[in-house]
């Protein structure tokens, strides 16, 4: 399959998949779940569908956790709704991925934020007179 169709194919997906998880998946301990990315391999056999989810501070680990077994029980019900919109003989097989670059980008924001008023102390040293 030629790149091209499989950048669109990959954008349908993720399409799919966020309409599915926003819309049709009815479990309370989905947390507020975003698709990142969706990479499709050469053969169209293999779907992994990048996820990352939005926590309050302190809880993140709790909240990928359920977001995690919730995603992997609704595994085959958001198979059966991509291969739905898909106009191809076959459906690839689906597999949710944590992505860490978006964790790993907040958690850099957060420590930039932490260090930025230590920075500005140091920085407010009193300026010497030339006086003195």
């Amino acid at each position: 399959m030629n790149d091209r169709r499989l950048a669109r194919l990959a954008e349908q997906i993720k399409q799919r998949l966020a309409t599915t998880l926003q819309r049709e998946l009815a479990d309370p301990k989905l947390g507020l779940v975003t698709i990142s990315r969706v990479e499709l391999d050469k053969e169209f056999t293999q779907c992994k569908a990048y996820w990352s989810v939005l926590a309050p501070n302190g809880k993140e680990d709790a909240a990928r956790r359920a977001s995690a077994e919730v995603l992997e029980r609704a595994t085959g019900f958001c198979q059966r709704e991509v291969g739905a919109v898909l106009h191809t003989r076959s459906v690839p097989h689906l597999q949710f991925v944590f992505d860490e670059g978006v964790a790993g980008a907040v958690r850099m924001q957060e420590l930039l934020k932490d260090l930025s008023p230590a920075t500005d102390e140091a920085t407010d040293q009193p300026s010497r007179d030339p006086e003195d």
